[in-house]
């Protein structure tokens, strides 16, 4: 069963342009440095809400996503994060096992 590490953004950047760009064209090349870390998926919200976007890393296990967490590569990723342009918010990580269903047949 893969997992996948959850950061969920809360909040509003001053700018959510030049944040969005500064996360996508720095801050996920970061990311690819995990070890064993199969996607990278940014979702990013429409609406009306306080959340502001969601980014989630895919591995095959949790225990590949625990090592990667824990691993001192980790200290380059939070580093970067006093890189971003301005938030306003909460930041929040979490793991998750990813469930899949098919649809049933007829």
């Amino acid at each position: 069963m893969s997992a996948s590490y959850l950061v969920i953004y809360e909040g509003r950047p001053d700018d959510a342009d030049a944040f969005f760009d500064y996360y996508v064209t720095k801050h996920v090349p970061l990311i690819w440095g995990f070890p064993r870390i199969r996607a990278v998926e940014i979702m990013r919200e429409v609406g009306d809400s306080e959340l502001f976007m969601i980014t989630r890393l895919v591995f095959d296990t949790v225990e590949e996503l625990r090592q990667a967490v824990t691993s001192p590569y980790r200290s380059v990723t939070k580093a970067d994060m006093d890189k971003f342009p301005a938030f306003r918010g909460t930041i929040r990580w979490e793991i998750v096992e990813n469930l899949d269903f098919t649809p049933p047949e007829d």
